[in-house]
């Protein structure tokens, strides 16, 4: 597994977007919003996209808004977990998507956990694995937003239940030879802003 560091230029170079993209522990969630913002949560208000995890927001003091209703009213925005492929189709279907990566690509933060992390990848298909690709059965392309050039492969600890090492070995076998894979223990999320792109605590 990855620990915390520095990836190359080409990685921190990828694309201009200031990310945090989360497997499932949410400790550097407040670091990056204030820092990206440069105000406490009580002062910041996040765009809520779709996906679980918007109470987590709440809990930590943040004003929490549809994104897609009032996308000029955010200081950053949040897509949380779920079924990646079925998140993923509902978000291309609806227009959000295009929204969405218009405003990350203009510098709006981004903060993903869990699926929400991974579509900020190259492509969606190696979560195969981890989530069904046939609850998204209209889904017409699997590419995702391509921010960075790394497909997130969350919960890579194989501590939860549900994603047991066996089937996070399994993804980099059939998915390594074809994708550049990002291993994410739940305890860790990847950092993109103005100095850099690395894998950092999120305990």
């Amino acid at each position: 597994m990855l620990t915390a560091g520095w990836f190359g230029a080409e990685a921190c170079n990828f694309a201009p977007v200031r990310l945090l993209l989360l497997s499932l522990g949410d400790g550097a969630l407040v670091r990056f919003v204030t820092a990206a913002t440069g105000r406490p949560p009580r002062e910041v208000t996040i765009g809520h996209v779709i996906g679980a995890g918007r109470e987590l927001l709440v809990d930590r003091g943040f004003r929490v808004i549809d994104f897609a209703a009032s996308p000029d009213e955010v200081d950053a925005v949040y897509v949380g977990g779920g079924n990646t492929f079925a998140l993923w189709h509902e978000l291309t279907e609806s227009g959000t998507a295009a929204l969405l990566d218009e405003r990350v690509r203009a510098g709006l933060p981004y903060i993903g956990l869990s699926a929400g992390s991974v579509i900020a990848g190259p492509d969606i298909e190696p979560a195969g694995l981890l989530d069904d690709p046939a609850d998204a059965p209209g889904l017409s392309s699997t590419a995702g937003f391509g921010w960075i050039p790394q497909v997130p492969v969350p919960h890579a600890g194989g501590m939860l239940p549900a994603y047991p090492s066996a089937v996070i070995e399994r993804t980099f076998t059939e998915f390594g030879r074809r994708f550049r894979l990002l291993a994410l223990d739940d305890d860790q999320a990847l950092l993109v802003d103005d100095h850099g792109t690395r894998v950092v605590p999120s305990v």
